[in-house]
């Protein structure tokens, strides 16, 4: 039907050229990776979607949300030990920690309203016992958050 013109060397020599024209030729590009800041070098057509989306050195700075999870955090263990150490604030212990609503309001995830207790502060702080404890408390986040 064609007589075999699809197949010849000239009409896959226009071809090339008619596309090299569209989107540019193959050529090495240097980007910059959003995730490290590294430099890297894209090797394509310039005017096309594989261009534009050549945003990542390589895939581990692709699949890096940590950026996106410090600003997006929500659940309150997350939010309280990333401002303070994981353990009690009153006496160190390390082992079992709990997070402290200090308004006690479950909803509050502030990180000035967060604080890591051991179990036994923490049942302290809901018991009959919250007089000897709270002091201690509003003392060590005042020293905290003093400057904030």
């Amino acid at each position: 039907m064609n007589n075999g013109k699809y197949h010849t060397l000239e009409y896959k020599q226009k071809q090339l050229e008619k596309i090299d024209r569209i989107y540019g030729l193959v050529k090495k590009h240097d980007k910059k990776c959003k995730t490290c800041g590294e430099s890297f070098v894209f090797e394509g057509r310039k005017n096309t979607k594989s261009f534009e989306n050549a945003k990542y050195c390589s895939r581990s700075c692709a699949n890096n949300r940590q950026k996106w999870w410090n600003s997006n955090a929500t659940r309150y263990r997350t939010i309280a030990f990333k401002h303070w150490k994981q353990e009690c604030a009153i006496c160190g212990f390390d082992k079992i920690v709990a997070v402290h609503h200090i308004d006690e309001n479950k909803h509050n995830n502030k990180p000035y309203n967060l604080i890591p207790l051991c179990p036994n502060h923490h049942e302290m702080v809901h018991s009959k016992w919250k007089c000897e404890v709270m002091p201690l408390i509003e003392d060590i986040v005042s020293k905290k958050y003093s400057g904030k």
